[in-house]
């Protein structure tokens, strides 16, 4: 059975062959495999077995914490919950978001701290980013990573993007009033896509399904959704529909107690405005 876990492994696997210098033939030949089954490893549809998996570790060179890490990960890939926790696993959830985001075919973000990130300017995501305890050289090549995420909107074949804001991110000064102003600005920039849509769920909503937390619910054209929740210390995916069911189900609702996205605009632009404002350091 194909799961988030098994995906993500794929992904990885993939990522080591790329490294290597490999077109997916040459590895399959150098394992003993056919060029169909390790696209299938690569896909996420076979999980191997941790003999296999082995074989391709020893293949690649691979020793040390990372073979550990992936026998590991192989080893639970059938498990429909892939939870990964601490910072010393953060590569290795951002591979595979980076790969479910590339393949999927439409992303709804609801977002309730912070802009989503495929909206972020470079800006306003350095600020994001520099509230933890990172170095300046990984302050920056987390910033770039972040920024390289948002070509799957700006590519040849875009993903479908639907974001729905609640109203208190647009209040927040992050990184200050002119960097949130400019932030501000190329959301309404970058909704004249059409193959984005911005949503605002207002404080006068009230109460809605969306304060339980912000999440990602990925769409694929073959596979299931995942839905993926991100926290300061953990992370984790879901693709049991019994468990991404709840979110899928309760998005027309959110998005009816939202503003349209004309009103979004008209308010985003406008919240715009006051951040640049000459009276702004006086709020």
């Amino acid at each position: 059975m194909t799961t988030a876990r098994s995906r993500g492994l794929g992904a990885e696997v993939r990522k080591l062959r790329k490294n290597a210098g490999l077109r997916l033939e040459e590895l399959a030949e150098q394992c003993g495999w056919s060029r169909a089954t390790f696209g299938r490893i690569e896909a996420g549809d076979k999980v191997p077995t941790s003999t296999e998996i082995a074989i391709i570790l020893g293949t690649l060179g691979i020793k040390g914490d990372e073979r550990k890490r992936l026998l590991e990960l192989a080893h639970d890939a059938h498990q429909t919950h892939w939870w990964e926790v601490g910072h010393k696993d953060l590569p290795a959830l951002l591979v595979a978001l980076l790969e479910f985001e590339r393949n999927a075919t439409k992303i709804t973000d609801v977002a309730l701290g912070f802009v989503p990130g495929l909206l972020q300017t470079a800006d306003y995501a350095r600020a994001v980013i520099g509230t933890g305890r990172v170095t300046d050289d990984q302050l920056e090549s987390r910033v770039s990573l972040r920024l390289g995420r948002q070509g799957v909107l700006t590519r040849k074949n875009p993903i479908t993007f639907h974001a729905l804001i609640d109203e208190s991110v647009l209040h927040r000064p992050v990184g200050g009033h002119d960097v949130m102003a400019e932030q501000l600005r190329h959301i309404v920039r970058i909704s004249r896509r059409p193959h984005v849509t911005v949503q605002v769920i207002p404080f006068s909503a009230g109460a809605h399904a969306g304060l339980n937390g912000s999440h990602l619910i990925l769409e694929f054209q073959r596979q299931r959704p995942i839905v993926h929740l991100e926290h300061r210390r953990s992370s984790v995916f879901l693709d049991d529909p019994d468990d991404t069911s709840p979110f899928i189900e309760y998005l027309p609702n959110l998005a009816e107690a939202a503003l349209s996205p004309a009103e979004s605009l008209d308010l985003i632009s406008a919240q715009a405005k006051t951040m640049e404002g000459p009276d702004v350091s006086d709020h």
